[in-house]
């Protein structure tokens, strides 16, 4: 009785531990140059009650390449990192920040990505801003 309760225990962990570790797929529409191009207002409307979009000009470029590496350039700030998709399209943004001398993680949900189109929110709630990219032409 002992043995299977043992065992009973050993097969759950094993279970709940391969759970937790979510395999990851990179989708094929996320690899290349994004371009920010603005942010839907989670709390401001306009008058067709849509979230207010507010665009900008001469965002930042984010580049995401096939090997999980990634490179951001906003001006004469620039970094580079590593980054990964959970299965259920978090986006995981592992870099260095030389001003602070730290390692940076982030988390965002992805809740649009088309061959032209990334938009990117908080992962906790839905009471947050979406950020906007889109595809910038490859030479």
């Amino acid at each position: 009785m002992k043995k299977s309760i043992l065992i009973f225990f050993l097969v759950t962990a094993f279970m709940s531990c391969s759970k937790n570790e979510e395999e990851t797929t990179i989708p094929q529409e996320l690899i290349g140059t994004w371009q920010f191009k603005g942010i839907y207002s989670h709390d401001v409307y306009d008058e067709n009650n849509m979230p207010l979009y507010t665009p900008y000009e001469n965002g930042a470029l984010t580049t995401y390449f096939e090997n999980n590496t990634f490179t951001h350039q906003l001006e004469n700030v620039s970094y580079t990192g590593t980054f990964s998709v959970t299965n259920d399209m978090i986006l995981k943004l592992k870099y260095y920040q030389s001003s602070t001398n730290s390692i940076i993680k982030s988390s965002d949900k992805i809740s649009k990505l088309t061959d032209n189109v990334l938009e990117i929110k908080c992962v906790s709630s839905d009471l947050c801003d979406t950020y906007r990219y889109e595809k910038v032409a490859s030479n």
